[in-house]
């Protein structure tokens, strides 16, 4: 699997998706002018271009406008799924054991890929094992599971199923799935008009005019329209499932095979799904909402019957197979064990091992997040530039030790949204102890006494930190500041602001914390909608690719020093070996500069992004290691281009790494 190559797929995808949709309003356009035609009695003939049109207009123009409606209305993200199935949010601090256990496991599974934490959700109501992600990006992403995914799963089982949906965050199959949503309610519409044309046609008198024996019939007219309507409606809902099926059955495949490389246990998601074809409930929730998100979940959460060939998902046996090749056939006895068992408050569930066992698969011991040096060796690099969104157990397992790393004091900080901002304030201090000084009276006037306290008792915890452990506890703290409100995230904006600004400079770091947290919180905040591809090819972005690649020359060296100028080299050469010839400038670059470069490669396309960070990567190596800095603008490029770069994993343990 390929990070680039599935974001590709999923843009071929969409615009599969909306030819189906243009066939599908085509043929109910066609069965609706039969409708009228009988209604009128033809008398425009068979082939009435007037009538014609009038249906083909007011067709489109109804379909139109309830897919733009729900489009619309999905526009807030992936909260309003979760919410119109009847989800709860988990808060970021909860004490409930399983629902601690879920946080964990989410909040390992982001780490681990290099996105933001999601936020968590909850489908109380739900006694079917089933589980969901939705969203149009990893910044509004949300992940949902079942009342009875919880209950019966094992941790590990949990993980499986966790992974599957991060798949679909990583591989672009979530904003898709969403654009399905609107596509086929608004091919629903019809249907719903329809009935409503029907009641009317129930309560209006029939009967022709006794002057005028020819005269159309309106209780016949609205009828037939109203039968039409309905008929065609549902037509939709039948193309609608099919184009479901043509456009998800496969992207599971391929979720599950990506759980499986997450986690490196089959037994994990396979477990799941053998759970799913034994319990009672199966995967099937009670929700009405649930055959407009069927395509969404984890499992098909409706009883398949005689559609069972449209189903949004392949046949749970094909995907236990495909999994577990040796399977039996026989499926398991399940049932929720007693609430009893699985209630109490805990603060952080039992981490268990992480050797797998069972299947043949190389132990994950020795990992060390980063060398007390603070510089990263140039093979620890390409191999986290190879897993971008495809992270591996070895990926899960150092974003275990990484969570587990962070001492407690700040983890219960950014589990509240007062705290969390008080924490990212704190980076600013402890990343740049020279310009705490100039930051100390701003931070004083706009905060008050407890939170200053708070923010200094925390940069004191976080010095001399690496910037990507930095990065990891932002990943964190996202999930509290998403529970801000909009005023009070205006207001945590215009603090960093000025924080950043007391000195009169912005540092590397600074520009790397401001561009993640704006780019995460923003889109969540004011929903901007998704950037359009206009960026085809590397050659017509070559000033923006110079400054780039210059920013990453200049933290060896200013041009035109030696180290710089084989730092460029090296991103040449890398360029021509993804066949681009390309003349690159060395001019030093500012930080307005490499924004405006980051902004314009986030609507390139993926093939385009992949060789942009290929050569940022060999810039950086150049001498054959990544120091700090180099770390923050590689992992600040990447995730502002939407390409998440799992944590950097080396070598064997070194004692005191924080």
């Amino acid at each position: 699997m390929d990070f680039f190559q599935n974001q590709e797929d999923a843009r071929r995808r969409t615009r599969r998706l909306l030819v189906l949709f243009f066939l599908s309003v085509a043929a109910i356009t066609v069965i609706i002018y039969i409708a009228a035609g009988f209604a009128t009695g033809w008398r425009g003939g068979l082939l009435d271009w007037g009538l014609l049109g009038m249906v083909a207009a007011g067709t489109g123009l109804v379909i139109g406008a309830g897919s733009g409606f729900k489009t619309l209305q999905l526009s807030a993200g992936g909260s309003v799924v979760a919410r119109d199935l009847g989800g709860r949010p988990v808060p970021p601090d909860s004490t409930q054991r399983d629902e601690r256990r879920l946080l964990n496991v989410v909040e390992e599974m982001a780490l681990a890929a290099g996105t933001p934490v999601p936020a968590v959700w909850i489908l109380d109501q739900e006694e079917g094992i089933n589980a969901f992600a939705a969203g149009h990006t990893p910044s509004d992403a949300v992940i949902g599971v079942t009342r009875g995914c919880l209950r019966s799963l094992t941790r590990d089982e949990l993980q499986g199923v966790i992974a599957h949906e991060f798949s679909h965050i990583l591989n672009g199959d979530m904003r898709l799935n969403l654009r399905l949503i609107g596509v086929v309610y608004g091919l629903l519409v019809l249907a719903i008009l329809g009935r409503i044309v029907l009641r009317v046609a129930a309560e209006t008198r029939g009967g022709r005019s006794r002057s005028d024996s020819k005269s159309i019939d309106p209780r016949m007219v609205l009828l037939l329209a109203g039968a039409g309507m309905l008929v065609a409606g549902y037509l939709g809902v039948f193309f609608g499932n099919l184009i479901k099926a043509a456009i998800s059955r496969q992207r599971e495949f391929l979720a599950d095979a990506a759980a499986v490389q997450f986690t490196r246990n089959p037994d994990s998601i396979g477990g799941a799904l053998l759970k799913i074809g034994g319990y009672t409930y199966g995967s099937e929730l009670k929700t009405p909402r649930a055959e407009e998100a069927s395509h969404l979940m984890f499992s098909h959460p409706l009883s398949s019957g005689l559609l069972g060939a449209m189903a949004s998902h392949p046949p749970l046996e094909k995907r236990i197979r495909a999994i577990l090749p040796h399977w039996d056939g026989t499926w398991p006895k399940v049932s929720l064990p007693d609430i009893s068992a699985q209630s109490g408050l805990v603060e952080d569930d039992e981490v268990p091992p992480l050797r797998r066992t069972g299947h043949p698969s190389a132990p994950v011991s020795g990992l060390q997040l980063f060398p007390q040096s603070g510089v990263v060796a140039a093979t620890t690099v390409r191999a986290a530039l190879d897993r971008i969104g495809q992270p591996t157990e070895q990926d899960v397992a150092s974003a275990r030790i990484m969570g587990g790393s962070i001492p407690s004091a700040i983890r219960q900080l950014i589990r509240d949204p007062a705290g969390a901002q008080a924490v990212i304030i704190a980076m600013l201090l402890a990343k740049n102890p020279d310009a705490r000084q100039q930051a100390e009276p701003v931070l004083a006037d706009l905060t008050d006494e407890n939170t200053a306290a708070t923010v200094r008792e925390a940069a004191g915890i976080l010095g001399g930190w690496h910037s990507s452990q930095l990065i990891a506890v932002l990943d964190l703290a996202l999930p509290s500041l998403r529970r801000l409100t909009p005023a009070e995230y205006g207001r945590f904006s215009h603090i960093l602001q000025k924080l950043i600004a007391a000195d009169g400079r912005m540092d590397l770091f600074e520009f790397m914390l401001q561009k993640m947290v704006r780019r995460h919180l923003d889109h969540f905040f004011h929903r901007p909608p998704p950037p359009a591809i206009s960026l085809r090819n590397l050659a017509d972005a070559a000033a923006e690719t110079s400054t780039l690649l210059s920013a990453f020359a200049s933290l060896g060296g200013p041009p035109p020093s030696p180290a710089h100028s084989q730092a460029m080299q090296a991103a040449a050469a890398s360029l021509r070996a993804s066949g681009v010839q390309l003349a690159l400038t060395s001019g030093p670059p500012t930080l307005d500069r490499i924004d405006a470069a980051l902004n314009r490669f986030d609507r390139a396309l993926p093939e385009v992004k992949r060789q942009l960070l290929d050569a940022c990567a060999a810039a950086a190596l150049a001498d054959g290691r990544l120091s700090s800095g180099e770390a923050e603008l590689l992992r600040a490029a990447a995730d502002t281009i939407g390409c998440p770069i799992p944590p950097f994993v080396s070598g064997p343990p070194v004692a005191g790494v924080v």
